[in-house]
Formats: structure tokens, C-alpha cells, sequence
């Protein structure tokens, strides 16, 4: 079974909706930068293009999971 986690431990398994401005100049593997702990970082869920997403909760790595219902992973998984 695949592991979502990097070298260093830290989860991937990020919601694919979830940005920052990072994503659009990162040359790192998808997702690996949200691994990166950066308390000024501003977090935006593409589906309401806002801080919050389409259930109201905040979009961000550490809410932005699996438990929530507008979550979509960043993980492919092979078939």
C-alpha cells in the first residue's frame, strides 16, 4: 500500500483544491511545499478562491483533510 508521507515524515496527502502562492513558482514535487511549517502563509481553497472552503472550514494543511466532505486528494494512486 502507498504511504502519503515525504522522507521526512510529514503527510501529503493535502487536498488538491488547497493553494498558496508557493504552488505557482515551486519546483518541488506536488504538495511537498504545504509540508513546510510557515505560520505567515496565506492559504486559499480553489473551489471558493477564499481562506475558507465550500463546508466553511478553514483552508489550510491542517484542516484540509480527508475527514472534511468537499475533500479531494492530492495523492494518485495507481489503479
Amino acid at each position: 500500500m502507498a504511504d502519503d508521507t515525504n522522507l521526512t515524515g510529514s503527510n501529503l496527502a493535502f487536498c488538491k483544491n488547497l493553494r498558496t502562492k508557493r504552488y505557482y513558482i515551486s519546483d518541488d514535487p506536488p504538495a511537498t511545499y504545504l509540508a513546510e511549517d510557515a505560520a505567515t502563509t496565506d492559504y486559499w481553497c480553489l473551489l471558493t478562491m477564499g481562506p475558507f472552503g465550500p463546508d466553511d472550514g478553514y483552508a489550510c494543511p491542517e484542516t484540509c483533510g480527508a475527514h472534511r466532505s468537499c475533500y479531494q486528494s492530492s495523492v494518485v494512486r495507481p489503479v
